[in-house]
């Protein structure tokens, strides 16, 4: 029998290694679960408090992006001016001292205009501790709103700056005369038209009438062209006065070069006959300005008075060179130089410094040579105040409401609206059409799930009374649709569609209208749509017609416990039906100009109409109120060059506003936002992004 075998001990003691080898690597094992257990555990700690910090850093950034803004608001006009001009002659960016346990830092850039200051906020947590300290960093763009100081009073029916062209029929009707008073920096042109009640037109280039209307005064540092049964009382012209047709002028005609007229029936005629006054010619028109100085630079004799074409006549005439007459009638000559017959029998009485040139004919009457030359005294230059020019930039801050994109999103700020918190809401744009018409906390299809801040809409059966596609905004279609009251600020284009408004439209682009389009400007309605006992609304913007009080109302407009209406609120926007135009430069320059065109194809415009480059009117268009078209930008589309234009069948009628439109200043208020201080400005933020 054999019995076991007892291993070596060689091998007994390997044994003993392998088992205490295998401790080690358990042993090692379980060490590095804890250490990956720990080190989880400490980078989950450590994510935790870089997120906190993340997230205090951005609290920080956004309390410094506030006490920029208030600092920039407290400043006075000068103060900030003098900032500004700091800021942009740096090379570097300019800081802003916080004390450092705020945890900001700020500074502003040399890129910074007169209209939007731009800043770099840092918001800084754990500044101490390098390990943890975190930083976040604004850029934002602050919107300076000054008084509406700088937009000039409105008291004219008409005023542009820049060339204008008339067509259809135009009526004017007026208060007082001074209304009615046409002033254009640049040619008016006109053609197959009928307009009555113009009292008196300035332009600084050709005025050229047709057709059969009927004018006060016609002042020009050009031409005066009138032609068709077209006449006038008075007529002044720094060059030439030319009339053909059955145009006369009835009153004065004083041109400080050349008189010609065809028709009989002129009052006084007096003609310088002076080439040295051409020097206003050069004022810049439109195409078609040197087409019409050329047909009435020239005279058909010579210079002087020229009535040698059929029976033109007039009452009195007075030349500094000679007067030419053909079969008319001339009661009192005077001429410096020659009396020159151009026809049979003309009748004239007077005196001439030359002599009498027969031409074979002979004429009627007596006329004695070697008179003296008359007096006639020069006709001034037409100036016209240029107006600063109109940046719907600049005015964001009065709006009750600021329509703009932000990234994907639509949004809304509100400010002075009852019932509602100023700040920034979501228009809702995904999913659902009807969140269109809210102002939410959140943005697509949860604006509809329960998170409705406000409906912006009035008096509409359709989904939604708000539309945007592609920079421009719509209002709605719908015969009965409208908006809350209130001064309404868009960034882009807007067509102002059918529908009753009270509100002032203010666009960073163009104004379209279109359909059954009505709008009311706050300061036209008045309180409860009557200013004394005077209704000149169905409602208004404080309370309807019955005096049920509007839930929405804009606080600032409307004081509802006194029953009053401040039309002053919102630096006094609230007179104006319709304002566009913006600046994308710093500097104001027409290359610079984005939009600015007002085009009405029809409405009914209750307030003050300021395009800040061209105003045009279409269908049949009435405007209670007056009417800027500034000029400030390039011809629009579909136009070879810059001008307005009032077409169609319009009417401007100013005999009945109500008082509160005027009060609010037109302009003329240097009432503040929000503020009954003159003189002060509202800063706010136009945009934000992180770096």
């Amino acid at each position: 029998m054999t019995g076991a075998r007892t291993p070596p001990t060689s091998a007994r003691r390997q044994r003993g290694v392998a088992t205490v080898m295998m401790a080690l690597l358990v042993g090692t094992a379980a060490m590095a679960s804890t250490f990956a257990v720990v080190q989880q555990v400490r980078t989950s700690q450590d994510q935790s408090m870089t997120v906190h910090a993340q997230t205090q850093a951005q609290m920080n950034a956004w309390a410094g992006a506030e006490m920029v803004r208030q600092y920039l608001q407290g400043l006075t006009n000068a103060q900030r001016a003098t900032l500004l001009a700091s800021v942009q002659a740096s090379s570097a960016n300019t800081t802003l001292s916080f004390s450092s346990d705020m945890g900001v830092s700020a500074v502003l850039l040399p890129a910074s205009t007169s209209s939007n200051f731009l800043a770099r906020v840092t918001g800084i947590t754990a500044a101490a501790n390098p390990k943890a300290k975190t930083t976040a960093t604004l850029e934002l763009n602050y919107a300076v709103a000054t008084s509406t100081s700088a937009l000039s009073s409105l008291s004219t029916a008409f005023k542009a700056g820049m060339g204008t062209t008339l067509g259809g029929t135009i009526t004017i009707q007026t208060a007082t005369a001074s209304q009615g008073v046409f002033n254009v920096a640049g040619d008016l042109l006109s053609g197959g038209y009928s307009i009555t009640g113009a009292n008196t037109i300035n332009a600084t280039g050709t005025i050229n009438l047709g057709s059969n209307s009927s004018f006060q005064v016609l002042n020009s540092n050009c031409d005066v062209v009138i032609s068709g049964t077209t006449q006038s009382v008075t007529i002044n012209a720094r060059r030439h006065v030319c009339g053909s047709g059955t145009a006369k002028v009835t009153g004065v005609a004083t041109a400080n070069g050349s008189i010609s007229m065809g028709a009989a029936g002129n009052g006084t005629l007096a003609a310088i006959g002076d080439t040295r006054f051409t020097d206003s010619c050069s004022a810049s028109g439109f195409a078609g300005s040197a087409t019409l100085a050329a047909t009435c630079a020239a005279p058909t004799y010579g210079p002087g008075v020229d009535l040698g074409s059929g029976s033109g006549s007039a009452t009195t005439v007075k030349s500094r060179q000679s007067v030419y007459v053909g079969s008319g009638t001339i009661g009192s000559l005077a001429a410096a130089l020659d009396l020159v017959l151009k026809n049979w029998n003309p009748t004239v009485n007077g005196s001439v410094g030359g002599q009498v040139v027969r031409n074979g004919y002979n004429y009627q009457g007596t006329v004695t040579t070697g008179g003296a030359s008359p007096s006639i005294t020069p006709v001034q230059a037409v100036s016209i105040q240029a107006d600063t020019p109109f940046n719907a930039n600049d005015y964001r801050a009065y709006a009750n409401y600021a329509f703009y994109v932000s990234g994907s999103d639509l949004k809304v700020d509100i400010k002075n609206v009852n019932g509602v918190g100023d700040g920034s809401y979501f228009i809702g744009t995904t999913g659902r059409a009807s969140a269109m018409r809210y102002a939410c906390s959140f943005s697509g299809d949860n604006c509809n799930l329960g998170n409705k801040t406000l409906d912006l809409c009035t008096n509409t059966t359709n989904t939604q009374c708000l539309s945007y596609s592609a920079g421009k905004w719509t209002l709605a279609t719908d015969t009965t649709a409208g908006m809350l009251a209130g001064v309404a600020w868009f960034g882009g284009s807007l067509l102002a569609s059918t529908g009753t408004y009270y509100n002032t439209f203010i666009t960073s682009a163009n104004i379209t209208t279109g359909g059954t389009h009505t709008v009311y400007a706050p300061n036209y309605a008045g309180y409860s749509g009557k200013v004394g006992a005077t209704t000149y609304a169905p409602s208004d913007i404080c309370t309807t017609s019955a005096g049920t009080a509007i839930a929405n109302y804009p606080s600032n407009f409307c004081n509802l416990a006194t029953a009053s209406f401040d039309p002053s609120a919102s630096g006094g926007l609230g007179s104006y039906a319709y304002m566009a135009g913006s600046y994308s430069g710093a500097s104001y320059a027409a290359s610079n100009y984005v939009g600015g065109n007002v085009a009405l194809g029809g409405a009914s415009v209750n307030g003050y109409v300021l395009a800040g480059n061209a105003f045009s009117s279409g269908g049949v268009s009435t405007i209670r109120g007056y009417i800027s078209s500034q000029g400030s930008g390039v011809a629009a589309a579909g136009q070879s060059s810059k001008n307005a234009s009032l077409g169609a069948n319009t009417t401007i009628d100013m005999r009945s506003l109500p008082a509160t439109l005027a009060a609010g200043g037109a302009g003329g208020s240097s009432a503040s936002a929000g503020s009954s201080s003159a003189g002060a400005a509202v800063v706010s933020i136009l945009y934000s992004r992180y770096l």
